[in-house]
């Protein structure tokens, strides 16, 4: 099955120049200026052009899936580690998560993700999710308790690292009706 790439748009200060500046990939096809995560979905034509000719393929580790790093808004921002706990990997932080953090700590994040030391928690480099298992405490009871979701079909209650991965039918059956989605997707 051929991987479906969201190249994004040409917004980028770079974009049709014949080069494609998305980290994301490698190749011949590649600038030789250094990259810059600012570029990343903005310069769709050239590195979709060049990734159909075969200069181009996604760097190992790299998603198809796009991801929204949120903004800074987080108190833990720019201090060198991503404090969202979508996330796993070296560029975390170690200490505990806070639901409040999700979508909240941009720089770190995409810093860490775009250097290959975070991949998105139970998200394959081709979107399908991982919904893990019903070992939570909370599994079960109708409500998704997983902080990587959003939408209506999640609990109002304060969402927990260690609930991450594990309501899996609940989050599951919400997914599938509409009722969630990938938070900040």
């Amino acid at each position: 099955m051929a991987q479906s790439i969201d190249f994004g748009d040409d917004n980028g200060d770079w974009s049709n120049d014949g080069e494609c500046d998305d980290p994301r990939f490698q190749g011949p096809g590649m600038t030789s200026t250094p990259l810059l995560s600012s570029d990343i979905l903005h310069d769709a034509t050239d590195c979709k052009v060049a990734y159909e000719a075969g200069l181009l393929t996604l760097r190992e580790g790299t998603s198809t899936y796009t991801v929204n790093f949120g903004d800074d808004s987080s108190e833990w921002a720019n201090d060198g580690e991503c404090d969202d706990g979508r996330f796993t990997g070296p560029g975390l932080t170690s200490t505990p998560l806070l639901q409040e953090d999700v979508l909240a700590d941009a720089t770190d994040c995409s810093t860490a993700y775009n250097a290959g030391r975070l991949q998105l928690l139970g998200v394959a480099a081709d979107g399908t999710i991982d919904f893990g298992s019903d070992s939570g405490e909370w599994s079960n009871d109708g409500e998704c308790d997983d902080m990587r979701f959003a939408g209506p079909g999640m609990t109002q209650t304060p969402l927990l690292q260690a609930d991450i991965m594990t309501d899996a039918t609940d989050c599951r059956q919400a997914y599938s009706a509409g009722r969630l989605k990938l938070a900040g997707q």
